[in-house]
């Protein structure tokens, strides 16, 4: 019913400023990367993480979409990391074990496409090892590793949802070779993502068994909460707002409840500080 509080003062607002606002930080204190954001938020308990989840894509995900989509030049310049792993497709990939948020991001296949076109680039990795990429003022910079790991990860979650994706890349059986070469060639990396995601989106390329993918979907619906947060209804009770398509409730009681709060995020995207709410 109230927003979530977000630990070491970060809020809604920083976050949307650091994925929508590349290069630029959100202003102190909490000038803080948005890898780095997170990485905090993904250590919240399972409860208060799926919350704080439905509130950030309630209010960010059809500008995330929006904005990955777009022309904006930092987003098509190779000589930047905002072209290989985005600060919109970092927020996306903490979001998409929401279900909500997976069939929505489906719905823009030139985003998932995008992703396997870099893969299939002969010189991608190597380009994006070359990158410089920007930390905070307390904050070292993300590595290749993790961004690498994050964006295989990325493409494993939405691969989960081809039946929801019009038209997926021709070419996608083309990236196993590389895959497999992934999966050794960085087996003892720190980041262990990036083998078990390589492992794993070979399998999905060809052909995971439709049992599994069922099950993994299946799991994924856990993180489906009602808006009020004591309410501890399960995902089969819960109806979504029309409007952001995101939040859920399990009547019209607690969506009535929850509206003080919700009608100043849904789908509002990013909004000035003296506007945006915590």
């Amino acid at each position: 019913m109230a927003p979530p509080t977000f630990p070491n003062g970060m809020s809604l607002h920083t976050i949307g400023f650091a994925a929508l606002k590349y290069p630029a930080l959100p202003p102190p204190p909490v000038n803080v990367p948005l890898s780095n954001q997170v990485g905090v938020l993904q250590h919240l308990p399972r409860t208060a993480q799926n919350h704080a989840l439905a509130q950030i894509a309630s209010q960010y995900l059809t500008a995330l979409l929006e904005y990955q989509t777009s022309d904006d030049p930092t987003l098509h310049d190779p000589s930047l990391p905002q072209y290989y792993f985005s600060t919109a497709i970092c927020l996306l990939n903490f979001l998409n074990s929401n279900p909500d948020v997976c069939k929505r991001v489906a719905a823009y296949p030139t985003l998932v496409n995008g992703v396997i076109e870099k893969f299939l680039l002969p010189d991608f990795l190597d380009d994006m090892k070359k990158v410089e990429r920007p930390g905070g003022a307390h904050f070292p910079p993300a590595t290749f590793d993790a961004d690498f790991g994050s964006l295989l990860q990325f493409l494993s979650t939405m691969l989960l949802y081809t039946a929801e994706i019009e038209s997926l890349h021709p070419r996608i059986k083309e990236l196993i070779p590389n895959l497999r070469t992934w999966k050794k060639t960085y087996r003892h990396s720190p980041v262990r993502t990036i083998s078990n995601a390589a492992e794993r989106l070979v399998d999905q390329i060809q052909g995971m068994d439709p049992t599994s993918i069922a099950k993994i979907r299946t799991m994924q619906e856990d993180s489906l909460v009602c808006g009020v947060s004591s309410c501890k209804v399960g995902a089969p009770g819960l109806t979504v707002c029309a409007v952001c398509r995101i939040q859920r409730y399990c009547g019209r009681e607690h969506q009535k409840m929850d509206w003080k709060h919700h009608k100043h995020i849904c789908n509002k995207g990013l909004q000035e500080p003296a506007t945006a709410t915590s």
